[in-house]
């Protein structure tokens, strides 16, 4: 009887309830744990499942065709950049840079899909869809992207040296030329760079997957902070992994795709995944509180 005393608050609803109420934690949906926050400002993620994928990509295929003349317009952009970025080093007499620079191109994605992203938020909510707009999409949040921005800047910046550290270590002594990658590659020499800067490429695309797969579209989205975009982007990841397995799959493919044809199918490629990644991260933060409420600080979102 004691027992049951204990677990009723004064006006009859389970304490656990009233304790929720109290704090200001929104209701744990049915089936799943009560989730705790590293900070406050993290966002409630919610489960999703492999069938979902293609509900992303569904969606984002809608949202490209309703806007299509802008979506492939800014995809267009970074494609003649990436162009240009190639031929640059080309003429000025540094080749070996451009498979560097443009697979770092691609590891900067998530701050290229910003504009996607935009596209898809004012197509949902009935705004005009500009190129100007998804441009200039980053003003909605000024110091979170800039923060972002900065810090993919610095993980290219990186991943260039790393590249040139192991070409130095499979090829001592030979300066980086694509004339001896090509000859060489099938040399036990050539055979072991390319698993090195496969190994080491993964390691980046995987660490940058974690924390760029939903924290740009929060930033755009929620106008929240850096950090807090990150630890939730990261989260999200982890508690929803097969699907995020899947996801990172179907965006290698994609991406590949694009860039088997010259790069002319990124002008399809990149639209595509960018506004599924808009409605891949719509879903997961479905279930969060309203506007201006925060959550509790505890051990992290999601824990049992």
């Amino acid at each position: 009887m004691m027992n049951k005393e204990k677990m009723t608050s004064a006006n009859g609803a389970p304490a656990g309830d009233a304790e929720s109420h109290e704090t200001g934690n929104p209701r744990t949906p049915r089936g799943q744990h009560n989730p705790l926050f590293l900070i406050k400002e993290m966002a409630y993620v919610s489960e999703v499942s492999t069938e979902d994928v293609w509900k992303w990509l569904a969606a984002g295929w809608s949202d490209l065709k309703a806007n299509s003349a802008v979506s492939i317009s800014y995809a267009g952009l970074f494609i003649i950049a990436g162009l240009v970025l190639s031929f640059g080093f080309y003429f000025l007499g540094w080749p070996y840079l451009v498979l560097p620079g443009l697979t770092g191109f691609l590891l900067v994605g998530p701050a290229v899909g910003i504009g996607f992203y935009e596209i898809s938020r004012r197509h949902a909510a009935g705004e005009k869809v500009t190129l100007w707009a998804a441009v200039t999409a980053a003003r909605r949040n000024k110091l979170g992207i800039f923060g972002f921005g900065i810090a993919l800047t610095f993980i290219f910046q990186v991943w260039i040296r790393l590249s040139f550290t192991v070409f130095a270590l499979n090829f001592p002594g030979v300066m980086p030329d694509w004339q001896i990658i090509l000859l060489r590659a099938l040399s036990m020499e050539g055979v072991y760079f390319g698993i090195s800067i496969s190994l080491v490429g993964a390691v980046f695309a995987t660490g940058i997957f974690f924390i760029g797969a939903f924290s740009m579209p929060m930033m755009l989205d929620r106008k929240s902070m850096f950090l807090p975009s990150l630890l939730t982007s990261a989260y999200a990841v982890v508690k929803n992994k097969n699907a995020m397995i899947l996801w990172a799959a179907m965006i290698v493919i994609f991406t590949g795709m694009g860039l088997a044809t010259a790069g002319i199918g990124l002008a399809i490629m990149l639209p595509l995944v960018g506004h599924a990644t808009w409605h891949a991260y719509k879903q997961v933060m479905s279930g969060d509180l309203p506007e201006g409420q925060r959550h509790p600080t505890g051990s992290f979102a999601g824990s049992d």
